[in-house]
């Protein structure tokens, strides 16, 4: 799967590139090589860069969306002014499942936080009606609900961690156990570039502040940036930031 989402995606034709990004899917898990193919065949990819959406707030929703590379938040704006994050979403995932079960209109806008994103649209019909015959279909909608469940949970535990490293450091951690990749020395790899601006709106603080706070985790080899993400040196030492508060 790597291999094929860090190769030049354009160099594939559109349902190719569909069923590399479905076939891994957490939506599409369990389902058959010949319901996958179906559903690419009728599939579109957008390439999108950070700042950009996948739907307004108040568009309808009417697919589904399977992100393939990068993180796409959830945010409401409020009367205010200011915006609140409802959850984030990364590789293998779906987004946006709920509105489009309920057929409804989104109640929050997506959008990219991450250096890009590659995501597949799905048109609701074919999956809806696949999912009335096809059990396993049927059980990862189910599944998929129980995610965006989680993740709303996750989101309220980062904000309410206390002070803003100890809201990094259940970023950092919430990042790694979805996404991270534990390499042979025991470092964990979370593949997501992530600009500062981009982790300040995800923990609700200055940019400034998460500039500061980050400094000396970089130094002591905590959490360091690199090219593809970020790479976690002591996992330990996160944890006992939250626990300390």
């Amino acid at each position: 799967m790597k291999e094929v989402l860090t190769a030049s995606p354009r160099a594939m034709p559109v349902v190719g590139r569909a069923h590399a990004l479905l076939q891994p899917s957490y939506l599409l898990r369990g389902a058959s090589p010949a319901v996958i193919a179906e559903l690419a065949g009728v599939a579109s990819i957008r390439e999108l860069r950070a700042g950009e959406t996948l739907w307004r707030e108040g568009e309808p929703a009417r697919s589904f969306h399977v992100i393939g590379r990068g993180l796409v938040r959830c945010r409401r704006y409020l009367r205010s002014g200011s915006e609140v994050t409802l959850g984030i979403f990364g590789p293998r995932e779906s987004i946006g499942d709920t509105a489009v079960l309920e057929d409804r209109a989104y109640p929050a806008e997506a959008v990219v936080v991450s250096d890009g994103a590659l995501v597949a649209a799905i048109p609701a019909r074919p999956v809806l009606e696949l999912s009335t015959v096809e059990r396993s279909i049927a059980e990862a909608l189910q599944h998929a609900l129980l995610r965006h469940s989680a993740v709303l949970r996750t989101k309220v535990a980062i904000v309410s961690a206390g002070p803003v490293r100890a809201r990094l450091a259940n970023l950092f951690l919430h990042l790694a156990e979805r996404f991270g990749e534990t390499r042979d020395d025991g470092t964990v790899v979370i593949p997501l570039v992530l600009a500062r601006g981009a982790l300040a709106s995800l923990v609700s603080a200055r940019t400034e502040t998460v500039i500061r706070g980050l400094r000396p985790w970089e130094v002591n080899g905590v959490v360091v940036t690199t090219a593809e993400g970020f790479r976690i040196g002591d996992l330990d030492a996160l944890r006992a930031c939250v626990d300390d508060g």
